[in-house]
């Protein structure tokens, strides 16, 4: 089967410093992907490189078995979604015309359809943010805010889809409502879904697998079972991860490494 995205030995500097070296790793359908690692180790920079808005320094990205540079930027935005930590929205849009924007890789004509209109109200509904819709952006919280970008991507319908922190701002009932209607929506038969969260708990009930990150240049990924164990995220986070007797994995703040 051909990975809907991979990366061939994929290397990402930032100034002198390595970010991550000699990356392979192929996306498959079905999957969910969990980006983890501490700050600056180069997450944001992976999702930018994957998604075509940043050269590598070394490698190369394939979609559907063609190279990156291959496809045109609209072509290109019909099968990659990126949602960005910083996504400017333009803050005197209404929100349904946030949403419409995901529907401009695929439109035909310069006006909205019925159909485009339609699916924009639905993810509005599906983000719980359906009455919300004649309000102007900048009336929204940072959680309806986020959750508006959301529903652009649903929107779009992309077959990739890398979100880099999506929960951002959200409470916590509307993560684990969002968190999985990413899940359903992007790990799919045909698609496939790449995050990165910070929520380790959260993070691991997702993911089918884990790309660890640590900064320095080194990876490590692979399944979940395989690569989320005790070892790997203490290392990772420098603060001390234990098994709880549910089989959680958790942070212990009580302890120090």
């Amino acid at each position: 089967m051909t990975p809907l995205l991979r990366a061939e030995a994929l290397s990402l500097r930032h100034e002198d410093r390595g970010l991550l070296e000699a990356l392979n790793l192929s996306l498959m359908p079905g999957q969910c992907w969990v980006v983890l690692g501490p700050n600056g180790a180069g997450k944001s920079t992976l999702l930018e490189t994957l998604a075509g808005l940043r050269a590598p320094n070394e490698g190369e990205v394939h979609l559907h078995g063609r190279p990156l540079g291959d496809f045109r930027p609209r072509e290109r935005a019909r099968q990659i979604g990126l949602l960005l930590q910083q996504d400017g929205t333009g803050l005197h849009n209404s929100v349904l015309d946030l949403a419409l924007t995901g529907s401009y890789p695929r439109k035909r004509h310069w006006w909205d359809t019925p159909e485009e209109i339609f699916a924009a109200h639905r993810a509005l509904e599906q983000t719980g943010l359906g009455e919300r819709a004649g309000q102007t952006t900048d009336t929204l919280s940072g959680g309806e805010l986020r959750r508006a970008q959301i529903a652009r991507l649903l929107v779009q319908d992309p077959t990739v889809a890398l979100l880099d922190e999506p929960l951002a701002n959200l409470d916590i009932a509307q993560q684990a409502r969002i968190a999985h209607l990413l899940k359903d929506r992007f790990s799919g038969p045909d698609r496939v879904l790449m995050m990165v969260l910070h929520d380790l708990d959260l993070a691991l009930t997702l993911a089918s697998h884990c790309l660890l990150l640590d900064g320095s240049g080194a990876w490590l990924a692979g399944p979940r079972q395989e690569i989320a164990s005790e070892r790997h995220l203490t290392r990772l986070f420098g603060q001390p991860v234990r098994r709880e007797a549910s089989g959680h994995l958790v942070i212990d703040w009580e302890t120090t490494s």
